[in-house]
């Protein structure tokens, strides 16, 4: 047995502990042991060397404790305690302090109530906003302190930053088919590098103006714990006041914990929109921004929220491909797909708001590629099927027929839905959210009225115009007829739209073109196929370049 083996055995036992703990309890990282003997908590480093990390020497591992305790008492100083020694006594045994020869350093803590874990809170719904703007507060103090001051500004440069993002998507290259696709991860490759490109004066700016700092580091929500009931003093620990701490920050990565200011903001923010509250991260940002006075920061939270995303799905991906165990294998799997779709949408939302004009006549598969291209982009779908259900009191899904289905198809019913449709996109981009508009648009009077709202709130528009063969698109309809619980891409169908009312929408049709960008798309090939040259050639738009050509794929 070696050392750290018969240590790990020695603080596993409530017995080896002075103040006698009725329960020891044993969490294990890739890096460390951590005992949880309450009212403390004990942390012993593994002996491992990896490419970001060596603690192979217990000179090493003394070390880093020290840096451990002093580093993190900079956001939780009551929480950590210092250092304490496994010994050897005379006769061989193990003793927690005393008047042996030293062999292994520990991180000493007060025990962090696991309720109060910030992931278990937001999912029990035990989280308000208060406590996030507190430390929203607390958090620019410090980075305004002297103790976050960074010597080496040398990480603020343009070309480290750059270098970061394409080590990130480099590592996470082979995960491509399993946790994200491929455009995607070309998306989000060519995001960090154009981003770096057009903001390099502004990055260039950070550390002169002091908001390049030696931060946490590692600033997300398994790292922070709801304090709700004071803790009091015990065992010569101070209390500890209710509140939301910071701990386990990156003591062994000076590298790593330099950080512009909005990264680590970012990071935060970014796994409370991942954990489904996006009302606290809003209230988190709005006051870290009030209380730092920090106004470059709404500019730099897309590109390092979308960084730090990455990185969580990366590490995901690479626990995913290591588990043992198939539920561990699939809840990273999850988890790495959530946080690469969120980095995508941040890319892909990053240059505000924006107008795709999803159009075609029924059948042409336009729903199904507006349904698809906000899953990805993250833009607010506005269908007009919904709207007119919504109109005429129905509920979404439901099937009409008959007079009813004539009556939603008629020329006043439609000028109604194509009004609100244009309402909708006025709000939602008012608001800097992008929309992808989803209705058949065949007439260019119903055009009109969106490219003048895209003139009036000078936001970009591009027509994504769908069409397929006349025999490709009676089947579908003729499949919607036939099983209308059921559309051709494996959900309810939202129109009743048969062919009748296609070959009454083509015999009227103006097909776009009058102006602006427009991308023709021939939705007669498989979904996969269709979305992934969408998505490329809207990228294209999105970050800048006119496209165009119109899109063609051959068979």
């Amino acid at each position: 047995m070696s050392d750290q083996d018969a240590i790990v055995r020695a603080l596993a036992d409530p017995s080896f502990h002075p103040h006698r703990p009725a329960e020891v309890r044993h969490h294990e990282t890739h890096v460390s042991h951590v005992f949880v003997a309450a009212p403390f908590a004990y942390k012993l480093k593994k002996p491992v060397r990896f490419s970001f990390v060596d603690f192979s020497s217990v000179e090493t591992r003394r070390a880093v404790c020290a840096d451990e305790v002093r580093l993190n008492r900079r956001l939780c100083g009551p929480l950590y305690l210092g250092v304490r020694e496994v010994v050897r006594c005379a006769d061989g045994t193990l003793a927690l302090d005393g008047d042996g020869t030293p062999v292994e350093p520990l991180v000493w803590m007060r025990a962090l109530p696991e309720r109060g874990m910030l992931p278990r809170a937001l999912a029990e719904g035990r989280v308000s906003a208060e406590p996030l703007i507190a430390f929203a507060r607390t958090l620019a103090d410090f980075h305004a302190g002297p103790e976050s001051a960074l010597d080496d500004p040398h990480y603020a440069e343009p070309a480290v930053l750059a270098a970061r993002w394409q080590h990130v998507l480099d590592d996470a290259a082979p995960m491509i088919g399993s946790v994200l696709s491929a455009p995607d991860h070309e998306v989000l490759a060519d995001f960090g590098r154009l981003f770096v490109a057009r903001h390099e004066s502004l990055l260039r700016g950070r550390a002169p103006a002091g908001r390049f700092r030696d931060g946490h580091g590692d600033l997300h929500a398994g790292n922070l714990c709801l304090v709700e009931e004071r803790l009091p003093a015990e065992g010569g620990a101070p209390p500890v006041e209710p509140g939301l701490y910071a701990f386990d920050c990156l003591e062994f990565s000076p590298e790593l914990r330099a950080n512009d200011v909005a990264s680590e903001v970012a990071f935060l923010a970014m796994d409370l929109v991942v954990r489904g509250r996006r009302d606290l991260a809003d209230a988190f940002v709005d006051a870290y921004g009030a209380a730092s006075g920090d106004d470059e920061l709404r500019v730099l939270l897309p590109f390092y929220g979308c960084h730090r995303a990455s990185v969580r799905g990366m590490v995901q991906g690479l626990t995913a491909a290591g588990a043992s165990q198939p539920d561990t294998r699939r809840e990273a799997i999850a988890a790495a797909r959530r946080h690469f779709a969120h980095a995508t949408q941040l890319a892909w939302r990053a240059a505000g708001p924006a107008i795709v004009l999803c159009s075609g006549l029924s059948g042409s598969g336009k729903t199904t590629l507006a349904v698809a291209l906000a899953a990805t982009t993250g833009f607010r779908h506005l269908s007009s099927d919904l709207l007119r259900k919504e109109h005429a009191g129905l509920a979404p899904h439901a099937r009409a027929a008959g007079d009813v289905a004539a009556r939603l198809y008629d020329p006043h019913a439609r000028e109604a839905v194509y009004a609100a449709l244009a309402d909708a996109a006025r709000r939602a981009l008012a608001s800097g959210e992008p929309v992808i508009l989803d209705a058949t648009f065949h007439r260019r009077a119903a055009r009109e009225p969106i490219h003048a709202l895209a003139r009036e709130l000078r936001v970009p528009l591009i027509v994504v115009h769908c069409s397929a063969a006349e025999d490709v698109i009676r089947r579908r309809l003729e499949h919607r007829v036939a099983r209308p619980d059921e559309s051709s891409a494996g959900q309810p169908a939202l129109s009743d739209a048969g062919f009748d009312v296609y070959l009454a929408q083509r015999s009227s049709a103006e097909p776009p073109g009058e102006q602006g960008h427009v991308l023709h798309v021939d939705s007669a090939y498989d979904r996969d196929t269709v979305r992934y040259h969408t998505l490329r050639a809207l990228w294209l738009w999105r970050r800048g370049h006119p496209a165009h050509v119109p899109l063609r794929f051959e068979a």
